[in-house]
C-alpha cells in the first residue's frame, strides 16, 4: 500500500514501515503505529516553541510523538526524530480526552504539537484537535511543511496557528535534508496558509553557508504578508554538525538589521545576548515587546508591552489575548530543551561505547519516567551532581564502561579543590555572551569558578531565571570586578567582547587591566568536557598555582570516551 501523507510516497507492504516508520500497513490500509501515545504532555509557554505573534505570555499544553519524514544535519530533535524506536518503551497513552484534562488541569488556553513533525502522526493531532475545540481551547503546530496536499488539507482544517520551518530556498537545501518536496512547494503552503487565515510564523535556520539567502526568504515572505514574523533560528551545531557553520552572533545580528530593511518583524533565536527579540514600531522604532533568550530555539516574554505605538500610534499584528504573567518551566522541560537533555545523554551513552539499542532505549525510557529530567537542572550545575549522574547513568546501564571517565573527572576536581582555598580571591563575574547578560547563579559556569578559587560575584546578584528586569549599566558598575569570564554560544572573539563593552561604556578593573577570560566554544558541550573549562579558569585565576596543560588533560579525557566521534 502506498503512504499518501508526504512526497515519499511509501509504498509499505503488509507489517511494514514507511521511511518516517511512523505508519505500517495493517489489514491491507495504512495507519499510525503509535496512536494517541506521546512522548511529551507538558505545559509551556508559547514562545519556547516559539510563536512570538500569537497569545504572548499564554500557556499551552506541549505535545509530541516521536519521528520525522526529514533528516536534517544539526537537528535539535535529532534522537526523538530519528531514532525513534529507542524511545517507545517512553511513550504515554492518552486519549484525547485525557489530553483536554491535562490541559485544564495546567490552565492551559490550548495544546501545540511541537518538537518532532505533526504529519508522521496525524489521525492522532486530528482527534485531538477536535477534542480541544469542542471544549474551546485552541490547537496549534510546528511542521516542516513537507507533506502532500491531502495531508495538508487535514493538517489545516483542525490549526488556528502555525510555525513552519523553512530548510531553504533551493531544491538542493532541500534534498540534502532529506526531504520529499522542494522550496517552491513550502512556500506554495505558505500562501495557502496565510489564505486560510490560520496565524502563521516562519522559521528558518541561519548557516555561514547561506546568510544571504535568509534576506531573500524575508523578501520572499513580504510578497505573502508584512505581518507574517520571520524567526531566525542561528545555527547550533547538534549532534556532532559541523561548528564552521555557526555564525558569530554579531554576524547575525546584522543579518537581521538587513532583513528588517524588508519584512518588519524579523527575530533571532540562540543568540542569548541579542535584542532582536523585542518587537519594535516599523515606523519610529519605539521598543513595544520586550523578550529574551530562552533556550535553543526559545524565547521569554517579559510581560511588558505595547499594543498600539505610544509614539505614533501604530498597532502591530498580533493575533489573541496577551497574558503579562510568564510561565516557568522546570529548565529540562518546554520548548525543545527535553530533546537536547536526550542528545545529551544520547552522546553520553555513545562516548562510552554503549551503542546497543536496547540498553540506550532502556536509559533514555528511564530519563523520561518518573520526573528524573526536572532532577538534571540541579545535578549538571556542579561538578559533584555531574559525576552522580554518570553514576546513576552506570547503574541504570549496568555497564562499568564509565569507570574511567568517572575516576579521571573524580580526581581533577580533588586536586583543584585541594589547592584552591586561598585568601584574597579574585572578584569574577561570570556572563553570558555579553556583559551586561550575567549567568544565573545555579549554572555550572559559577561552579567551576568557585572551585577554581574564585570569588563569584553572580552569586549575590539577585538575578536569575525568574528576574524580569535586565541587568542594568548602574548594577554593573557597581561591582567593579576584577576578571570577567565570558561563555556562552556565538563564536565571540576576545576583541568582539571588548567592542561590546566599549560599547556599553562599561568600566570596571576587569575591562581596564583587560582581566577578560573567554572559555573555549571547545568546552561549551553540556557533555564531561567541563573539566577541561575547570582547568582554564584555574590557570587563568591562580598561574602561581595551577599549570595545567590543556592539550594532554584534553587527550587522556578523550581515552575515557572511546566512542566519541
Amino acid at each position: 500500500m502506498e503512504c499518501e501523507m508526504c512526497g515519499h510516497r511509501c509504498s509499505i507492504q503488509e507489517g511494514g514501515y514507511g521511511r518516517c516508520r511512523m505508519y505500517t500497513c495493517k489489514n491491507g490500509e495504512i495507519s499510525e503505529r503509535f496512536p494517541d501515545l506521546y512522548l511529551a504532555l507538558w505545559p509551556g509557554a508559547i514562545e519556547t516553541i516559539p510563536f512570538l505573534h500569537y497569545t504572548p505570555g499564554g500557556r499551552y499544553l506541549l505535545l509530541s510523538t516521536i519521528g520525522c519524514n526529514l533528516s536534517c544535519e544539526g537537528c535539535v530533535s535529532y534522537v526523538l526524530a530519528k531514532n525513534q524506536d529507542l524511545l517507545t518503551d517512553a511513550l504515554i497513552h492518552a486519549e484525547p480526552t485525557d489530553v483536554l484534562r491535562m490541559a485544564r488541569d495546567n490552565a492551559c488556553i490550548g495544546a501545540v504539537f511541537c518538537l518532532n513533525e505533526p504529519t508522521v502522526s496525524l489521525e492522532t493531532v486530528a482527534r485531538v484537535a477536535r477534542e480541544l475545540h469542542a471544549a474551546g481551547l485552541s490547537m496549534g503546530c510546528a511542521s516542516n511543511g513537507c507533506m502532500s496536499e491531502k495531508a495538508l488539507d487535514v493538517l489545516l482544517d483542525h490549526m488556528d496557528f502555525i510555525t513552519i520551518g523553512l530548510k531553504g530556498l533551493s531544491d538542493q537545501a532541500y534534498q540534502i535534508n532529506g526531504a520529499p518536496c522542494n522550496a517552491e512547494q513550502v512556500f506554495q503552503t505558505l500562501k495557502t496558509i496565510h489564505s486560510r487565515n490560520i496565524h502563521l510564523e516562519v522559521a528558518a535556520v541561519c548557516k555561514t553557508s547561506d546568510m544571504e539567502e535568509i534576506v531573500t526568504i524575508a523578501q520572499r515572505i513580504l510578497e505573502i504578508s508584512a505581518d507574517i514574523p520571520l524567526l531566525v533560528m542561528r545555527f547550533i551545531p547538534f549532534h556532532g554538525a559541523d561548528t564552521a557553520l555557526e555564525p558569530s552572533a554579531i554576524a547575525a545580528e546584522d543579518l537581521i538589521s538587513a532583513c528588517r530593511k524588508y519584512l518588519p518583524f524579523v527575530y533571532l533565536f540562540n543568540t542569548p545576548s541579542t535584542r532582536y527579540l523585542n518587537t519594535y514600531c516599523p515606523n519610529c522604532n519605539e521598543l513595544l515587546v520586550e523578550r529574551s533568550f530562552n533556550g535553543p530555539m526559545g524565547a521569554r516574554f517579559s510581560g511588558r508591552y505595547a499594543q498600539v505605538c505610544p509614539s505614533c500610534t501604530s498597532s502591530i499584528p498580533i493575533r489573541g489575548e496577551w497574558f503579562s504573567q510568564f510561565y516557568q518551566e522546570p529548565r529540562f522541560r518546554g520548548g525543545y530543551r527535553t530533546p537536547v537533555a536526550l542528545d545529551m545523554v544520547y552522546s553520553i551513552l555513545k562516548a562510552v561505547s554503549i551503542s546497543d539499542e536496547a540498553t540506550m532505549g532502556m536509559v533514555l525510557t528511564k530519563l523520561l519516567s518518573n520526573d528524573y529530567l526536572e532532577q538534571l537542572q540541579t545535578r549538571l550545575q556542579t561538578p559533584k551532581g555531574y559525576i552522580e549522574f554518570l553514576q546513576v547513568l552506570q547503574q541504570w546501564s549496568g555497564s562499568l564502561s564509565f569507570e574511567p571517565v568517572i575516576r579521571f573527572l573524580s580526581g581533577r576536581v580533588q586536586i583543584i579543590e585541594r589547592y584552591s582555598n586561598v585568601p584574597n580571591k579574585p572578584r569574577v563575574l561570570s556572563v553570558l555572551s555579553h556583559p551586561l547578560l550575567p549567568s544565573y547563579p545555579d549554572k555550572m559556569e559559577n561552579t567551576l569558578i568557585a572551585l577554581a578559587g574564585g570569588d563569584v560575584l553572580n552569586y549575590d546578584l539577585g538575578y536569575d531565571e525568574k528576574s524580569s528586569e535586565r541587568f542594568t549599566w548602574d548594577a554593573f558598575q557597581k561591582l567593579k570586578p576584577d576578571i570577567l569570564v565570558v561563555s556562552g554560544p556565538g563564536h565571540l572573539t576576545h576583541q568582539d567582547f571588548v567592542d561590546l563593552c566599549m560599547r556599553e561604556d562599561l568600566t570596571a578593573p576587569a575591562i581596564e587591566e583587560n582581566n577578560i577570560f573567554m572559555v573555549p566554544g571547545t568546552h561549551l558541550s553540556a557533555g564531561p568536557s567541563w573539566i577541561l573549562t575547570l582547568e582554564s579558569i584555574a590557570n587563568y585565576l591562580h598561574p602561581d598555582i595551577f599549570d595545567f596543560n590543556l592539550e594532554y588533560e584534553k587527550a587522556v579525557l578523550l581515552k575515557t570516551l572511546p566512542g566519541l566521534e
